[in-house]
């Protein structure tokens, strides 16, 4: 039985079947793997255009921490120059209306307490 078998799979019509289910066979593996390396690709595609995606928002977060950090910063200081001219303001203003090291009133403090 077993030479019946060799001598069909080495005779000429054999080696064509041999031949044509190698080929099949590798066909079908090989389609397996062309699907296999297309996925790959498309999911790399859609990667690579995720992480540009992100990238860019990035940069727009970026650009927008910088306007606002500039303009804070300008606020800053127009509080620390409101700040400082309050204090010079204040000074000015107890220099002005100090009072008495005696206790004493003076005419121009009991005008203004009178509300003249």
């Amino acid at each position: 039985m077993a030479g019946i078998v060799l001598r069909l799979l080495f005779s000429r019509g054999g080696i064509v079947v041999m031949i044509g289910l190698a080929l099949f066979t590798w066909h079908t593996l090989d389609k397996g793997s062309a699907v296999r390396q297309a996925v790959v690709q498309y999911v790399a595609g859609v990667e690579l255009a995720a992480a540009e995606a992100e990238l860019a928002e990035m940069k727009r977060r970026a650009v927008a921490a910088n306007v606002a950090a500039e303009q804070l910063q300008e606020k800053v200081a127009a509080a620390e120059g409101e700040a400082l001219r309050m204090s010079l303001a204040i000074e000015e203003w107890e220099s002005s209306n100090a009072i008495n090291a005696d206790g004493v009133v003076d005419a121009r403090l009991l005008e203004r307490l009178r509300g003249r």
